[in-house]
């Protein structure tokens, strides 16, 4: 028992004396860095008159982050996503088109010291404007529609090289349907000096 004490009470000094030490994260985490990427994201929406008649789209996106102080960050994205419907709508379309802006803020982890591997939880808000729509009855004649939801991830950083995969559940409003998707992006990051 009191090797046991006598242990904790060193490792306790040395956490307090060299703080650099008791921390997990690479020494390059808690630095401001930028990220810019490029991605393709696989989605399905769900619930619903629209979800129902909605089948499997694709999307391309670049996305932006700006993490600051290590923990925290900011997030945007701008894609154009296309899906198609189960049903024939009209003769010479069967699908919808639409683009997207996400804003988000970025809670970030980094449990491991060597390898600059980062996990992340994004709360996000999303406005979708319909570009070519088959579903006008569904949807109505307004394009612009907004959703909300998150995004759980992990990002791992290799020099300059950034590469990232996420799972995303987004909540539309207006069409009450459920967007779940994954997506995987490949990009630059750098520290800001």
């Amino acid at each position: 028992m009191r090797n046991i004490l006598l242990f904790a009470t060193c490792l306790t000094l040395l956490c307090l004396l060299f703080p650099m030490l008791a921390n997990a994260e690479p020494l390059g985490f808690k630095r401001p860095r930028s990220t810019f990427a490029l991605g393709i994201d696989v989605f399905d929406a769900m619930l619903g008159n629209f979800g129902n008649v909605s089948d499997v789209g694709m999307s391309v996106f670049v996305e932006t982050t700006l993490q600051v102080g290590g923990y925290y960050g900011i997030h945007f994205r701008f894609g154009s996503a296309r899906a198609f419907t189960k049903k024939n709508f009209l003769p010479f379309d069967d699908g919808y088109q639409f683009v997207y802006f996400v804003a988000a803020p970025r809670f970030n982890l980094a449990p491991f010291r060597k390898q600059m591997i980062v996990f992340y939880l994004q709360p996000e808000i999303e406005l979708q404007i319909l570009v070519s729509n088959t579903l006008v009855k569904i949807t109505g004649n307004d394009s612009t529609t907004g959703a909300a939801g998150g995004s759980i991830g992990i990002q791992y950083v290799l020099g300059i090289l950034s590469i990232s995969g996420q799972a995303s559940c987004r909540y539309n409003w207006d069409l009450q349907s459920l967007f779940v998707g994954g997506s995987l992006s490949v990009g630059l990051s750098n520290i800001i000096k």
